[in-house]
């Protein structure tokens, strides 16, 4: 008994028109399909629905699964609208589905048309319709591109997905753009803030969890999702658009920023120059590990032992070859050292300045503390609604208590979490005094430290020091004209 198939797929033209109110495709096609089986008494076994949109056949199930009944002999035949259904990806696609039908000799019944794969002149037609298909599809591809490109640079967000702190809105005909959702956004505010503080992307993901901070699409915060967002120029109000041929295309977006560009580029910058920790096993050797950065290229500098011993600092950066020289970490050390002793002095002259920044500081854990406790309020909200869902019969006894329990878990972790905030006040908000006998324990123990001492005594003191020498020394000269631009804490 012959047997046929039918084979349905929505054209980019199909989707327009749907949107325009015309009537859904699948079913009209579907329709007109029974119809030529009906007329030419066809036997129709089953019916292949492509309802996800796909330019190859790697993003089409239905059609794979066809192609292999085909192969295995299941039809005589497959009903579809035209040709072009088929496949309008690239030549390797159109090569296949061409070579399935041909040697399953399996007919292609259209209701303009049937093409038979033993007839040489419909083999012919049959492979000319797959060629000005797929110059068609190039043609509109590369106006929608255009268009694409067009509309970015215009200021429009073509993303099928707002990101997290916003929503898309249409104010105007063909202007597609984003407003923030207020409680979103202040969520996004934090964590720019606190990856400048100095967190990582997992230690955020883990506060964002434990303020019960829901993502829109997973359970939980995890960490590639706190880069995602931190590279995102979406948030500093930008609009990006990647292709082939033009590369990255960045333009001023209609929408507000949730954050400013000046922010955005200084966590690209630090996203840039963080370097990896040292390998478990290993000690440390550079002590101005996380300390010492090239002021050419932003990049830490690396320490190269010297074969008398001793060791230099240097910048490995091809960019920096011929720009800046190396010096010895003894010449380093003086310099740093030198730094500290004029900042103390600079602190002994300076409190009343310095009294102000740490209050400043002061602010910024005190709203750090006041959101920690709203999620606490918020908990202690749910386990009263706890109690009126078990009166209720809403929640059984054990389905309660197991309630319960993860509410006291979360309770637990959040006012952990207050507690060490009021730890990390009264460690970081140092006091100009306390700032001063800090830097004076350096210069008193500096010398015989080793070389993990060091680095946390100097990661204590000091947030970053930016190095630059261009000239080498030698016998002629007495001085270095090298500089360093140290950041104190």
């Amino acid at each position: 008994m012959e047997t046929y198939c039918i084979y349905l797929r929505k054209s980019r033209a199909d989707a327009e028109a749907e949107a325009r109110g015309e009537g859904e495709t699948l079913a009209r096609h579907e329709h007109t399909l029974l119809e030529l089986a009906k007329r030419q008494r066809l036997t129709i076994a089953h019916i292949y629905r492509e309802i996800v949109s796909g330019d190859s056949i790697a993003a089409r199930p239905q059609m794979q699964q066809m192609l292999q009944d085909i192969t295995d002999g299941k039809y005589t035949g497959v009903l579809v609208m035209e040709i072009e259904r088929l496949a309008r990806g690239d030549t390797i696609d159109q090569g296949v589905v061409a070579q399935a039908f041909r040697e399953s000799e399996t007919k292609i019944i259209t209701p303009v048309k049937t093409y038979d794969p033993n007839n040489e002149f419909d083999e012919e037609y049959f492979e000319f319709s797959l060629f000005m298909s797929r110059r068609e599809y190039k043609t509109i591809k590369r106006r929608m591109q255009a268009g694409r490109i067009a509309a970015v640079k215009e200021g429009n967000y073509i993303g099928t997905n707002p990101p997290y702190g916003y929503r898309k809105i249409h104010p105007q005909p063909k202007v597609n753009t984003l407003e923030i959702v207020p409680e979103e956004a202040e969520y996004i505010r934090c964590v720019f803030e606190w990856y400048l503080s100095g967190m990582g992307a997992r230690a955020i993901a883990a506060r964002l969890n434990q303020l019960q901070v829901s993502p829109r699409k997973s359970a939980a915060w995890e960490p590639i999702s706190i880069r995602k967002i931190l590279g995102n120029p979406t948030y500093a109000g930008k609009v990006e658009w990647h292709t082939k041929k033009d590369g990255t295309i960045l333009a001023d977006g209609l929408h507000p920023g949730i954050v400013s560009w000046e922010q955005f580029q200084q966590v690209q910058e630090r996203r840039k120059q963080k370097a990896p920790p040292v390998p478990t096993g290993y000690t440390t050797q550079n002590y101005y590990h996380n300390v010492l950065y090239c002021a050419n290229c932003g990049h830490q500098m690396k320490r190269r032992p010297t074969a008398d011993g001793g060791a230099h600092m240097l910048c490995r950066r091809n960019e920096c070859r011929g720009k800046v020289v190396s010096a010895s970490v003894t010449k380093v050390d003086e310099a740093v050292l030198e730094s500290i002793r004029y900042r103390i002095q600079e602190l002994e002259l300076r409190k009343d300045k310095m009294e102000q920044t740490s209050k400043a500081e002061s602010e910024t854990r005190e709203k750090q503390r006041a959101r920690i406790e709203k999620a606490l309020e918020k908990l202690h909200r749910q386990k009263e609604k706890l109690h009126t869902l078990l009166e209720t019969d809403v929640y059984s006894v054990e389905t309660f208590l197991e309630r319960s329990k993860a509410l006291e878990k979360q309770k637990a972790e959040l006012e952990a979490q207050l507690q060490a905030c009021s730890a990390d006040a009264s460690a970081e908000a140092l006091s100009p005094e306390q700032a001063i006998l800090w830097l004076q324990y350096v210069l008193d123990h500096f010398e015989t430290a080793d070389a993990e001492q060091k680095n946390k005594m100097l990661c204590r003191v000091i947030r970053r020091i930016e190095y630059s020498k261009t000239e080498r020394m030698c016998c002629n000269k007495r001085h270095s004209d090298m500089q360093l631009h140290v950041v104190f804490l």
